[in-house]
């Protein structure tokens, strides 16, 4: 074949194989809109599939998480950490505060039926009320009732041994004793021969609590008795100052709304689910105001400076006296409030435990001042010097402790507070959840019972009593006798 044949039948294949490609482009160009919508499907199908793995795999992350931080866990991260632990706390704390707020007066009765529930069951033992509850099925609260084991446990009784021979009680035909009587100051430190006006400001709950003292709590209360040694102070003005001021730690004055007390964070609530916790709490801090009345005495006594000895004239103490209440008080309510409650309590017994450290913790600082002050006017011996020395290396070691604990706390509670998140909840709650308002326990009882007319009180968030009222009483108080939680707090 000559070179121009070979030459021309190759321009032929090229042509061909062109054309063939040209063809097959058309050919794919022309492709029908069936076969592009199922090329769609086929992708919407996978997307879809990703989609679920990616679901699947969120869902099995979660339960892994959910399996190492159980739900009690996740709940006290999100829930409040000091609220009351449950219902019947709250309505512990709803009668206190009842009984804070119904004036003491003679013939004073609050009553309601005894239906054996949960909440009753767990006050029944309360010093407030009259025996005989399952058998008359009635809870009652009587204010002459009260009044009278206040005079033979507190005025009689205890001073039976001092006078010997046989005691009398002085009670009368009505079974009430003498009012007014001498006793009532002398003995029982009120203020006045008829003790019903010094209750104005605690109400049934500070006579109630005066009456827990004297019959459960003698050792304390002879502190108080001549020769004791905070026998200065008279015990029943005394009592019931504490009483106010624990109402005020447990927010149950009236300034303070019954929803916002039921709402509020106080670490010392765990502790409430043992009713017995209040009447610890008074007779603790009974007995810290009594060792603050020892410490004053022991300080006022400590060898003074020439500037110590012309201050001391200028204030003319040199011993504790019914003067320094106010500064005695004063004392008291902080290391209940911060060291006592402050510490956060969750039983009795741990209130207790911490009670006696603390006790402890006082001595040994006053015992450390008293060293001090020696040395300070140049006089103590050598034994003074060296356990100066130790008070202030245990001084410093102290501080650096608690500097330790304070740096350690912070960064715990950075840690704390960081936000944890995963794809589906959220462990810690910010700082605009944190302001959300949180629901009330409410507690769901029956409404009050009046045994002599019918009254138009409503119960509500547990009414522990209704009243019978006394037809003899005058009009300016009858206002308690319809008195109920539902009602306005009014003076």
């Amino acid at each position: 074949m000559s070179t121009a044949a070979i030459a021309n039948e190759h321009n032929r294949i090229l042509t061909q194989n062109s054309d063939t490609e040209t063809k097959s482009s058309l050919a794919e160009a022309e492709t029908p809109a069936a076969e592009l919508e199922t090329t769609a499907d086929k992708a919407k199908h996978v997307f879809t599939k990703l989609g679920s793995i990616s679901h699947n795999v969120i869902g099995n992350t979660s339960r892994a998480i959910g399996n190492l931080i159980p739900t009690a866990s996740i709940q006290s991260i999100t829930q409040p950490k000091f609220s009351m632990p449950d219902k019947t706390v709250a309505s512990q704390v709803l009668m206190y505060r009842q009984l804070l707020h119904t004036a003491c007066r003679p013939g004073l009765r609050l009553s309601r039926n005894y239906q054996g529930t949960k909440a009753q069951k767990a006050v029944i033992h309360m010093p407030w009320w009259e025996q005989g509850i399952e058998t008359s099925g009635k809870m009652v609260i009587s204010y002459d009732n009260l009044i009278v084991r206040l005079w033979l446990n507190g005025g009689i009784m205890p001073f039976a041994d001092l006078l010997g021979g046989d005691v009398e009680t002085m009670i009368d035909e009505k079974g009430l004793p003498p009012i007014p009587h001498e006793y009532w100051v002398e003995r029982l430190g009120f203020q006045q021969p008829d003790p019903v006006t010094d209750f104005r400001s605690g109400g049934v709950l500070s006579l109630a609590m005066m009456v827990h003292m004297v019959e459960s709590c003698m050792l304390t209360v002879k502190r108080f008795h001549p020769g004791g040694d905070a026998s200065v102070l008279p015990f029943g003005i005394t009592c019931i100052n504490v009483t106010d001021m624990m109402a005020k730690f447990l927010m149950l004055a009236k300034s303070v709304d019954r929803m916002e007390t039921l709402m509020s964070q106080k670490p010392f609530w765990r502790m409430f689910a043992d009713p017995n916790a209040i009447l610890v709490v008074q007779e603790i801090s009974m007995n810290m105001l009594c060792d603050v009345v020892v410490e004053m005495n022991r300080e006022r006594r400590l060898p003074k400076s020439d500037v110590d000895k012309r201050n001391e004239l200028l204030s003319n103490s040199k011993v504790v006296t019914v003067f320094d209440f106010s500064e005695i008080l004063e004392r008291t309510e902080r290391r209940v409030r911060m060291d006592l409650l402050g510490a956060g309590p969750k039983t009795v017994e741990e209130l207790r435990s911490v009670a006696d450290r603390l006790q402890l913790k006082y001595q040994q600082q006053l015992e450390a001042k008293e060293r001090r002050s020696l040395v300070t006017i140049g006089g103590g011996s050598k034994n003074d010097l060296g356990k100066l020395a130790v008070d202030k290396a245990v001084a410093t070691a102290g501080s650096a402790v608690s500097g330790a604990t304070n740096m350690a706390a912070g960064v715990f509670e950075r840690i704390k507070t960081t936000r944890i998140s995963t794809p589906t909840f959220v462990l810690k709650p910010n700082k605009k959840s944190e302001e959300l308002v949180i629901k009330p326990t409410i507690v769901d009882i029956p409404p009050l019972i009046d045994t002599t007319e019918k009254n138009s009180a409503i119960g509500v968030e547990d009414d522990w009593m209704g009243v019978t009222k006394d037809d003899a009483v005058p009009s300016s108080n009858r206002s308690f006798s319809q008195f109920s939680i539902g009602d306005n707090d009014e003076d």
